[in-house]
């Protein structure tokens, strides 16, 4: 836990009406329930008019359960005393599930914080590819290199792999197919409608 506003923990709504809201906790305890007057104001008749509370202090987040009706569940297990909460920590309160979010604890880095990516991969350019047996002809000609920077990664990319037209032999098996499949309608066409 951190003592950058940025980077202080947070409560986002996952499920009911406040999906998408997100409370920023600070310092000290938030109360969470129905009743005006809370941190975390949550519009559930299942939820008590002070439901729970989360304490921050002493580098540590604590979920507390203070005396609601139907219980404070963390990760699908009921609490009752002081619970630490970590980051990605499921809080469920009535209704409404909340995710807990420690941006300065957790593993990944916060929304909104710069990185340095690492240098692009260079991928050496792959040979064209000639299908065998496809004798002497336009086809045969070796493939012109791709746009762009050579050994780049985008030009390996876009390289093809095989060439773009189709085999004498695949036309002629689609033209059989597609002759054979206009046989068969017309013959259904012919009985059903003759």
């Amino acid at each position: 836990m951190s003592d950058e506003l940025h980077l202080m923990p947070l409560l986002t709504v996952t499920s009911g009406p406040l999906r998408g809201a997100s409370f920023r906790l600070r310092p000290g305890l938030c109360r969470i329930g129905r009743e005006g007057g809370v941190d975390v104001l949550l519009d559930d008749p299942l939820v008590s008019r002070r439901h729970a509370a989360v304490e921050l202090g002493g580098g540590r987040a604590l979920l507390v359960d203070t005396g609601s009706t139907n219980g404070t569940w963390l990760n699908d297990r009921r609490i009752g005393a002081g619970t630490e909460l970590r980051d990605g920590d499921r809080i469920r309160i009535g209704h409404v599930e909340l995710r807990f979010f420690d941006p300065g604890s957790a593993p990944t880095e916060p929304v909104g914080t710069l990185r340095r990516l690492p240098p692009p991969l260079v991928v050496p350019p792959a040979p064209a590819v000639v299908p065998v047996g496809a004798g002497t002809g336009p086809r045969s000609a070796p493939l012109p290199a791709p746009p762009g920077p050579s050994g780049s990664a985008a030009a390996a990319l876009t390289m093809p792999t095989q060439l773009m037209g189709t085999p004498r032999r695949s036309r002629r098996m689609l033209l059989l197919f597609g002759a054979a499949a206009l046989v068969g309608w017309l013959a259904w066409a012919y009985l059903a409608l003759g």
